[in-house]
């Protein structure tokens, strides 16, 4: 699998466009990988290099949003949802408004960053490479501090009752942005066949919000590749 990080846009691979996407992850330069693939499989330059500039040509031109729809709640419903609010104590109630105040924010970067940009911005980057899930210990909340466990609990909160669909990754990069003392990182996955995509966050060897996944992502750089 491959991730274009770009556009958000997860991608099933042929034989032939894997080998080319880990040589441009290699070399970075088309008419270098052009040359490795032809003298590999015995084709011509030419051949070689109409093919690479077809798979990078690919990548440039997606526009996948990450963004959604909003939902449109009724009246009965916001003000259920307030009352709700007034009923927290204090201190979760003011969890609750800061967790509003950058889930806002989320959203406005959600149109405007690509996914990497986006993870820097809410200090929980992508991870480099793949890892097992710590599955023995997903949702431990012992590294929290008080503040942070409130923070936690208020972005389930918020992004259950938020006008745009609480996401696997909102709930990730929202998650991750309040334990970013803890240095955590963005992990993306497939679930089942391969149909439905998954991210989460891991911080100090535990994994939030995590799911069984049956496959990672590779996230290469395409910037450099010409």
């Amino acid at each position: 699998m491959l991730l274009h990080v770009p556009s958000g846009t997860y991608l099933k691979l042929d034989p032939t466009a894997d080998r080319i996407v880990n040589l441009l992850g290699e070399h970075g330069d088309v008419q270098e990988v052009a040359l490795t693939l032809a003298t590999r499989f015995s084709i011509s330059v030419e051949q070689a290099e109409a093919d690479v500039t077809a798979v990078v040509e690919t990548l440039r031109n997606l526009r996948a949003s990450r963004s959604s729809d909003a939902r449109r709640p009724p009246i009965r419903g916001v003000l259920n949802a307030f009352r709700e609010w007034r009923a927290l104590p204090l201190l979760l109630q003011a969890a609750v408004i800061k967790v509003v105040i950058t889930v806002v924010v989320l959203e406005t970067a959600l149109r405007l960053l690509d996914l990497r940009r986006l993870a820097a911005l809410m200090r929980v980057p992508l991870a480099p490479g793949a890892s097992d899930l710590p599955n023995d210990r997903d949702d431990d909340t012992s590294i929290m501090s008080p503040s942070e466990r409130r923070s936690y609990w208020a972005t389930g909160w918020v992004l259950d009752r938020w006008i745009f669909p609480g996401t696997c990754l909102r709930r990730a990069l929202i998650a991750g942005y309040f334990l970013r003392h803890h240095q955590p990182v963005l992990r993306l996955g497939l679930i089942g066949d391969g149909s439905t995509t998954h991210a989460w966050i891991e911080a100090k060897g535990i994994a939030f919000n995590s799911a069984p996944v049956t496959g990672m992502f590779a996230v290469p750089n395409f910037d450099a590749a010409t």
